[in-house]
Protein backbone atom coordinates (compact mmCIF):
# COMPACT_ATOMS: atom_id res chain seq x y z
CA UNK A 1 0.00 0.00 0.00
CA UNK A 2 2.83 2.52 0.89
CA UNK A 3 4.47 1.62 -2.26
CA UNK A 4 1.06 2.44 -4.24
CA UNK A 5 0.64 5.72 -2.46
CA UNK A 6 4.28 7.13 -3.04
CA UNK A 7 3.64 6.20 -7.36
CA UNK A 8 0.39 8.12 -7.11
CA UNK A 9 2.02 11.52 -5.10
CA UNK A 10 5.42 10.86 -7.91
CA UNK A 11 2.76 11.13 -10.54
CA UNK A 12 0.86 14.16 -9.54
CA UNK A 13 4.05 16.01 -9.55
CA UNK A 14 4.38 15.66 -13.32
CA UNK A 15 2.41 18.02 -15.47
CA UNK A 16 -0.66 16.61 -17.19
CA UNK A 17 -0.40 16.30 -20.73
CA UNK A 18 -2.84 13.40 -21.62
CA UNK A 19 -5.76 14.81 -23.70
CA UNK A 20 -7.46 10.90 -23.65
CA UNK A 21 -8.94 11.80 -20.55
CA UNK A 22 -10.47 14.92 -18.82
CA UNK A 23 -11.24 16.04 -15.20
CA UNK A 24 -13.40 18.87 -13.95
CA UNK A 25 -14.55 19.58 -10.75
CA UNK A 26 -17.13 21.74 -8.84
CA UNK A 27 -17.02 23.13 -5.50
CA UNK A 28 -18.44 24.78 -2.46
CA UNK A 29 -17.02 27.06 -0.14
CA UNK A 30 -18.29 27.44 4.08
CA UNK A 31 -15.68 30.28 5.28
CA UNK A 32 -12.36 28.89 5.08
CA UNK A 33 -13.72 25.38 4.00
CA UNK A 34 -13.70 23.91 0.24
CA UNK A 35 -15.85 20.92 -0.33
CA UNK A 36 -14.52 19.29 -3.69
CA UNK A 37 -16.00 17.15 -6.06
CA UNK A 38 -14.05 15.73 -9.21
CA UNK A 39 -15.34 14.27 -12.18
CA UNK A 40 -12.61 12.17 -14.36
CA UNK A 41 -13.97 10.56 -17.99
CA UNK A 42 -11.68 8.68 -20.69
CA UNK A 43 -9.96 4.99 -20.48
CA UNK A 44 -9.07 4.97 -16.76
CA UNK A 45 -8.84 1.19 -15.28
CA UNK A 46 -7.12 2.26 -12.15
CA UNK A 47 -8.47 5.52 -11.16
CA UNK A 48 -7.34 7.75 -9.13
CA UNK A 49 -7.82 11.53 -7.76
CA UNK A 50 -5.28 14.19 -6.20
CA UNK A 51 -5.89 17.67 -4.88
CA UNK A 52 -3.39 20.45 -5.18
CA UNK A 53 -4.98 23.34 -2.66
CA UNK A 54 -2.98 26.49 -3.83
CA UNK A 55 -1.18 27.03 -0.57
CA UNK A 56 1.59 24.00 -1.16
CA UNK A 57 -0.66 21.30 0.38
CA UNK A 58 -2.24 18.57 -0.94
CA UNK A 59 -4.91 16.08 -0.64
CA UNK A 60 -3.98 12.24 -2.69
CA UNK A 61 -6.39 9.56 -3.80
CA UNK A 62 -9.91 11.20 -2.90
CA UNK A 63 -12.56 11.87 -5.51
CA UNK A 64 -14.57 14.17 -3.16
CA UNK A 65 -12.09 16.28 -0.78
CA UNK A 66 -12.71 18.77 2.22
CA UNK A 67 -9.65 21.34 2.75
CA UNK A 68 -9.64 24.44 5.40
CA UNK A 69 -7.44 27.07 4.95
CA UNK A 70 -5.15 28.66 7.48
CA UNK A 71 -6.16 32.51 6.00
CA UNK A 72 -8.38 33.78 3.86
CA UNK A 73 -7.58 34.10 0.02
CA UNK A 74 -7.72 33.17 -3.25
CA UNK A 75 -5.82 30.04 -4.65
CA UNK A 76 -5.37 28.06 -7.99
CA UNK A 77 -7.10 24.41 -6.84
CA UNK A 78 -6.28 22.23 -8.95
CA UNK A 79 -7.36 18.16 -9.49
CA UNK A 80 -5.34 15.82 -11.32
CA UNK A 81 -7.06 12.49 -12.55
CA UNK A 82 -4.93 9.52 -13.55
CA UNK A 83 -4.78 5.59 -14.49
CA UNK A 84 -2.33 4.55 -11.72
CA UNK A 85 -0.96 2.00 -14.25
CA UNK A 86 -1.23 4.06 -17.43
CA UNK A 87 -0.22 7.72 -16.46
CA UNK A 88 0.67 7.78 -20.53
CA UNK A 89 -2.37 7.21 -21.30
CA UNK A 90 -4.85 8.70 -18.77
CA UNK A 91 -3.07 11.94 -16.98
CA UNK A 92 -5.89 15.35 -16.85
CA UNK A 93 -6.04 17.78 -14.68
CA UNK A 94 -8.01 20.60 -14.15
CA UNK A 95 -7.64 24.55 -12.21
CA UNK A 96 -9.50 26.94 -11.20
CA UNK A 97 -9.38 30.27 -8.97
CA UNK A 98 -11.23 29.90 -5.35
CA UNK A 99 -11.45 32.56 -2.74
CA UNK A 100 -12.27 31.44 0.63
CA UNK A 101 -12.65 33.82 3.90
CA UNK A 102 -16.65 34.69 4.42
CA UNK A 103 -17.54 33.02 7.32
CA UNK A 104 -20.86 31.70 7.49
CA UNK A 105 -22.05 32.54 4.01
CA UNK A 106 -21.85 29.31 1.55
CA UNK A 107 -20.71 30.47 -2.15
CA UNK A 108 -21.18 28.14 -5.10
CA UNK A 109 -19.36 28.53 -8.44
CA UNK A 110 -21.71 29.95 -10.65
CA UNK A 111 -22.93 28.77 -13.42
CA UNK A 112 -25.09 31.08 -16.07
CA UNK A 113 -27.26 33.20 -13.90
CA UNK A 114 -24.51 35.50 -12.02
CA UNK A 115 -24.54 38.77 -9.55
CA UNK A 116 -22.27 41.32 -9.94
CA UNK A 117 -22.22 44.64 -7.95
CA UNK A 118 -21.04 48.43 -8.65
CA UNK A 119 -19.08 50.11 -7.23
CA UNK A 120 -17.09 48.76 -4.72
CA UNK A 121 -16.03 49.88 -2.78
CA UNK A 122 -18.96 52.23 -2.00
CA UNK A 123 -20.58 54.80 0.11
CA UNK A 124 -23.97 55.65 0.01
CA UNK A 125 -25.30 53.12 -2.63
CA UNK A 126 -24.14 50.37 -5.02
CA UNK A 127 -26.00 48.63 -7.81
CA UNK A 128 -26.24 45.07 -7.62
CA UNK A 129 -26.39 43.44 -11.50
CA UNK A 130 -28.45 40.57 -11.65
CA UNK A 131 -28.34 38.12 -14.86
CA UNK A 132 -31.55 35.25 -14.38
CA UNK A 133 -32.19 32.44 -17.73
CA UNK A 134 -35.81 31.83 -16.59
CA UNK A 135 -38.41 33.30 -14.91
CA UNK A 136 -37.77 32.62 -11.40
CA UNK A 137 -38.19 33.42 -7.58
CA UNK A 138 -34.94 35.38 -6.61
CA UNK A 139 -34.16 35.84 -3.20
CA UNK A 140 -31.30 38.64 -2.71
CA UNK A 141 -29.44 38.99 0.96
CA UNK A 142 -26.80 41.11 2.30
CA UNK A 143 -24.61 39.26 4.55
CA UNK A 144 -21.32 40.69 7.05
CA UNK A 145 -18.60 38.73 7.07
CA UNK A 146 -19.77 36.48 10.41
CA UNK A 147 -22.46 35.27 7.84
CA UNK A 148 -25.26 37.66 9.91
CA UNK A 149 -28.41 38.38 7.76
CA UNK A 150 -28.04 42.60 7.11
CA UNK A 151 -30.37 43.07 4.94
CA UNK A 152 -33.23 41.10 2.04
CA UNK A 153 -32.81 43.43 -0.75
CA UNK A 154 -34.96 41.44 -2.78
CA UNK A 155 -37.44 38.55 -2.78
CA UNK A 156 -39.78 38.08 -5.54
CA UNK A 157 -40.42 36.41 -8.75
CA UNK A 158 -38.28 37.73 -11.67
CA UNK A 159 -38.41 37.69 -15.30
CA UNK A 160 -35.54 36.32 -17.51
CA UNK A 161 -32.91 38.83 -18.31
CA UNK A 162 -30.63 41.77 -16.58
CA UNK A 163 -31.79 43.72 -14.05
CA UNK A 164 -30.57 46.71 -11.93
CA UNK A 165 -30.82 47.10 -8.41
CA UNK A 166 -30.29 49.44 -6.33
CA UNK A 167 -28.89 49.03 -2.67
CA UNK A 168 -29.27 52.05 -0.54
CA UNK A 169 -28.14 50.65 2.95
CA UNK A 170 -28.94 52.70 6.29
CA UNK A 171 -26.43 52.63 9.49
CA UNK A 172 -24.34 50.08 7.56
CA UNK A 173 -20.05 50.02 9.23
CA UNK A 174 -17.84 50.58 6.97
CA UNK A 175 -16.46 46.91 6.49
CA UNK A 176 -16.68 43.97 3.91
CA UNK A 177 -20.13 42.41 3.13
CA UNK A 178 -21.44 39.78 0.81
CA UNK A 179 -24.42 39.97 -1.44
CA UNK A 180 -25.55 36.34 -1.91
CA UNK A 181 -28.69 35.33 -4.62
CA UNK A 182 -30.55 32.28 -4.42
CA UNK A 183 -32.11 31.40 -7.32
CA UNK A 184 -33.00 27.73 -8.78
CA UNK A 185 -31.96 26.18 -5.32
CA UNK A 186 -27.98 27.82 -6.49
CA UNK A 187 -26.58 30.52 -4.56
CA UNK A 188 -24.18 33.31 -6.00
CA UNK A 189 -21.90 35.49 -4.14
CA UNK A 190 -20.05 38.20 -4.54
CA UNK A 191 -17.76 40.18 -2.29
CA UNK A 192 -18.98 44.19 -1.42
CA UNK A 193 -16.75 46.61 0.65
CA UNK A 194 -18.37 49.06 2.09
CA UNK A 195 -16.50 52.51 2.85
CA UNK A 196 -17.30 56.60 4.17
CA UNK A 197 -14.67 57.79 2.00
CA UNK A 198 -16.63 57.45 -1.43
Amino acid sequence: MKKIYAMIIGVFAVAAVSAQCNVTFTYTVNGLTINATATGTGTAAFPAYGWEWGDSQMTINQQTATYTYATAGTYNVCVTFIDVFDTASCNAQSCQQVTVGSTGVQTVNAGVNSISASPSPFGESTTFFVNTTTNSDVKINVYDVTGKKVETVKDEMMPAGQHEIVWTPENLSEGVYFVQMEIEGQVYTKKIVHTSNQ
